[in-house]
């Protein structure tokens, strides 16, 4: 059955002159054990035989060209002791030893993940970054800006504060986006309004109950309501909304009269 290595190399033996006094075979080779397993595993190693390892060697005079030199412990990730929570928590790991880590700040903070130590490394890159002192200019919202200038740098923990355009209402109401470990937080919207003209309103046989000040166009801001009326002597149609509609984030259904 073919074994799994972290590495794959050839071990050749050399052909020597017969006539010569030089050593026949090898032994095998330092580290040899927890470290490396020789394919296939003998105390010692013929002339002709070939043997899967760490790195590329030969044998000649007895003895292996090369050192081998296989690693058999992880130490910590890098910011384990600061930035990270480690299960379980050693100085040293063994080959194939395996662990949970979170980040616990930093731009990603909760972060989760799992690696094994292979060779001497770590199966995949463990990074918990570190936290960062500043903030650039705060992020655009649309269909609105911030509440006065901006600068190029913010430190962690100041906040900004939003405003919206005309008829726009701010999501929540007071609204504000937080520099924390160089990134912003804060989730806005600018919820949109509705526009109700009177081309719209002839099309459904409608008119405005309470007329605005402008008899042809009214601006309604998200969640206001506004009340309608059939036109002459018309009548609701069956299936028809009410004559009193809210406006949700610019959308307001309009009644039907026939």
């Amino acid at each position: 059955m073919k074994l799994s290595l972290t590495l794959l190399c050839l071990v050749v033996w050399v052909n020597v002159d017969a006539s010569s006094a030089q050593t026949e075979y090898c032994g095998k080779p330092e580290g040899e054990g927890r470290r490396m397993l020789p394919i296939p595993d003998r105390e010692r190693y013929e002339n002709g035989d070939q043997v899967e390892y760490g790195c590329l060697a030969t044998c000649k005079n007895g003895e292996w060209d090369k050192t081998f030199k296989g690693k058999d412990s992880c130490s910590k990730p890098e910011g384990a002791d600061t930035r990270m929570l480690l299960i379980p928590d050693r100085e040293r790991y063994e080959n194939g030893d395996k662990i949970d880590y979170g980040c616990l700040s930093g731009p990603n903070t909760g972060s989760r993940g799992k690696a094994t130590c292979k060779n001497g490394e770590w199966s995949k890159t463990i990074e918990c970054q570190e936290p960062k002192d500043f903030c650039g200019p705060p992020p655009h919202l649309m269909n609105g800006d911030t509440n006065g200038g901006n600068r190029e740098r913010y430190r962690n923990g100041e906040s900004v504060q939003y405003v919206c355009q005309n008829y726009y209402i701010l999501d929540p109401p007071s609204a504000y986006k937080t520099c924390r470990d160089g990134i912003w937080i804060g989730l806005i919207t600018c919820l949109k309004p509705c526009t109700l003209d009177e081309e719209l309103m002839n099309i459904q046989n409608i008119q405005f109950k309470y007329p605005p000040k402008d008899q042809t166009k009214l601006y309604a801001t998200h969640g206001d309501h506004t009340t309608f009326k059939c036109t002459g002597h018309l009548r609701l149609s069956p299936g028809s909304v009410d004559f009193r509609q809210q406006c949700v984030n610019g959308v307001m259904n309009l009644p039907h009269c026939q």
